[in-house]
């Protein structure tokens, strides 16, 4: 597998500064025929966990030898390795601070960058997504180098506790205010409902199947369990958000 022009970008960088612009002018600089698409870039401020959360929702969902350059860095400036791995058909590209977690698995070969070796040097130590993120991921891009050569392999990454894993709770709330669980798919096969805010909120398989103001739990695009409301906000109406307990009503 090589890897295509396609490159696909999440950060936390947001949408009131000119990082992303600044970023994307940078890949353009190193192959100009690059795709860009914008996965999100309102991961919440160096939320590593959400982030590599993000990253995981992108598996499957991209064409072949896409380029993943995931940004989100509380210690940006530390000097800190940059890997690029090779997984699920696709290349992801992120600092070595736990957000390519929830990607690299035992089938996956992850590389440590060797920026001096491919002449990456940043102009400013706080900004290595638009210095060395972005013109690496314009390399294998353009095919100026090959994922092989990239630097050694590693078998050793960081890696933070999973949002995936643990006790069943709510693990991000979305823009309309819909509840999104840790609970899997497979998991409701047999329960009627979740109790949540002392309240059970039924199993339906759209929004549509309920009245409106009424409360469901249904499967999402994640492929796990969330609580919204139809034609409303689930986390206003039961007042929780992100960390909060979910109970599976048999």
């Amino acid at each position: 597998m090589r890897p295509s022009s396609v490159v696909a970008l999440l950060s936390d960088f947001g949408a009131t500064d000119p990082y992303v612009g600044m970023m994307k002018g940078m890949l353009l600089r190193a192959h100009p025929r690059s795709v860009i698409i914008d996965l999100l870039h309102d991961v919440p401020s160096q939320d590593v966990a959400l982030g590599g959360f993000f990253l995981r929702s992108a598996i499957g969902r991209f064409p072949p030898g896409t380029i993943h350059v995931g940004i989100v860095d509380p210690g940006a400036g530390n000097e800190q390795a940059v890997l690029c791995a090779h997984a699920h058909g696709c290349f992801w590209i992120a600092p070595d601070n736990g957000l390519l977690g929830e990607v690299v698995d035992g089938d996956s070969e992850v590389r440590l960058v060797d920026l001096e070796h491919l002449g990456l040097t940043a102009q400013l130590r706080t900004f290595h997504g638009r210095d060395v993120f972005a013109p690496l991921a314009g390399m294998l891009a353009s095919g100026r180098c090959g994922f092989t050569s990239i630097g050694p392999r590693t078998y050793d990454i960081r890696r933070v506790p999973s949002l995936l894993e643990g006790k069943h709770r709510v693990v991000h709330v979305d823009n309309h205010g819909n509840l999104v669980t840790n609970v899997p798919a497979v998991a409701i096969a047999s329960v009627r409902g979740l109790r949540v805010a002392g309240r059970l909120v039924p199993l339906r398989g759209t929004y549509a199947d309920a009245a409106p103001g009424d409360l469901v739990a249904l499967v999402n695009s994640y492929d796990l369990v969330e609580i919204g409301e139809n034609e409303g906000r689930a986390a206003m109406t039961l007042a929780i958000g992100r960390g909060a307990p979910i109970e599976l009503q048999a």
